[in-house]
């Protein structure tokens, strides 16, 4: 057992037995959420899996579980204007009545998706093995519509799109038997409410790509030369660790990438800034990041200025700090600043962004905008951004 283990086993133990202290000690259940969540092996803190068929009566307590955390804890005590009772009581009938498990889980999403924010969700126990992983079952590519077309955006090398010879800029014509716009039109009107229409516009993307695995779906490609690539194309597990890169491009500017915000690529990333440090200016590429950490994000921000600076406010459902040990100890301040540091990178800085970019990324390009340390260039981004602890454990999932 690691040093590291034995602190979070001290910690849940001392939780238990000082359930009512742990209130004050741990307010927000970060402990919970942050530690035991992915850090113990699943046979030390979690229950074993829940069974195949959810029956009545956890129906009702993964229901209840998740529409009062949204109650009790989400960010605005106005829950965005929505009426919430309301909301329980036409929803809750249909997650007890929904044909199999995935549906009980995209019942209670969608009814997450009443608060028109992206970060507030519920995820199947498939989605969640999935996501701990970088894992997703796909066709492998994706697509954006552009004058009423379905344009190929990128394509996996692992796919059977690359295979077949589909490639970034053709058009994706047929799905099945159906028209491609016109099935992504009508996954669009009936896809869960989000931040933005952009974020939705994702989700439907999502509802034609993704799927069961080894599942096949016939479909239609036109070439930028008007032939067609036609075919059967299987859903296959993809692994998309979070990257960093950088280059010197041939202009002389420094070039970095960042695929997400995760501590773990941070490293990488002080690493390709360190080795930009001459660059008479510098590309931050964070097309299709979807976000990640911010404490990643406060970490490279403070790599751009040489002296202290306030970034903005942060707003909390209580109007105070998010907290631990008796309030000693802020996790999230509502004040955000850097201190500076002398080695700070001085040049221009240009932030690249599509409506991919999401939360952290945001976050980042929005405060570099707003302080007029960076030019964001690019197309509007997805208009997600919400701060969040961590993920709390449905009961069955």
């Amino acid at each position: 057992m690691t040093r590291a283990t034995a602190v979070y086993r001290t910690l849940a133990a001392a939780c238990a037995i000082l359930a009512s202290a742990c209130a004050y000690v741990d307010p927000h259940s970060i402990i919970g959420r942050q530690l035991l969540d992915e850090t113990i092996t699943p046979n030390e803190v979690v229950p074993s899996p829940p069974p195949a068929t959810l029956s009545i009566e956890r129906r009702e307590q993964a229901f209840d579980f998740v529409w009062s955390t949204i109650h009790e804890r989400y960010h605005d005590v106005t829950l965005n204007g929505v009426d919430w009772a309301a909301i329980g009581r036409r929803y809750r009938p249909l997650a007890l009545a929904a044909p199999g498990d995935d549906a009980v889980w995209e019942v209670m999403d969608v009814m997450a998706g009443e608060l028109k924010d992206s970060h507030t969700r519920v995820e199947s126990p498939k989605r969640v093995e999935l996501r701990k992983k970088d894992e997703s079952i796909t066709l492998g590519f994706s697509f954006v519509p552009i004058d009423g077309r379905l344009a190929v955006l990128g394509v996996n090398g692992d796919s059977d799109a690359w295979w077949a010879g589909v490639r970034s800029g053709m058009l994706l014509k047929r799905v099945g038997n159906e028209d491609a716009m016109a099935l992504y039109t009508r996954l669009l009107d009936t896809a869960r409410l989000s931040s933005t229409e952009r974020a939705r516009r994702s989700t439907a993307m999502r509802r034609i790509l993704n799927g069961d695995l080894g599942s096949k779906v016939d479909l239609v490609f036109e070439r930028t030369d008007g032939n067609e690539i036609r075919g059967t194309f299987e859903r296959r597990k993809v692994t998309i660790r979070p990257s960093a890169g950088h280059r010197v491009l041939p202009s002389g500017y420094g070039y970095l990438r960042l695929s997400q915000w995760t501590l773990g690529v941070m490293p990488r990333v002080t690493e390709g800034l360190e080795a930009l440090a001459k660059t008479p200016g510098l590309v931050i590429d964070l097309r299709g990041n979807p976000g990640g950490s911010v404490h990643a994000v406060n970490a490279l921000l403070d790599r751009f200025f040489s002296k202290r600076i306030d970034l903005g406010d942060v707003t909390t459902r209580t109007g105070r700090p998010v907290s631990m040990l008796f309030g000693t100890v802020e996790i999230i301040k509502l004040k955000q600043e850097v201190e500076g540091r002398a080695d700070a990178y001085d040049k221009p800085v240009v932030v690249l962004v599509n409506a991919g970019s999401a939360s952290g990324s945001e976050l980042f390009s929005g405060t570099m905008q707003a302080v007029g340390r960076a030019k964001v260039v690019g197309e509007p981004s997805c208009g997600c951004l919400l701060g969040f602890l961590g993920y709390a454990r449905v009961p069955g999932g």
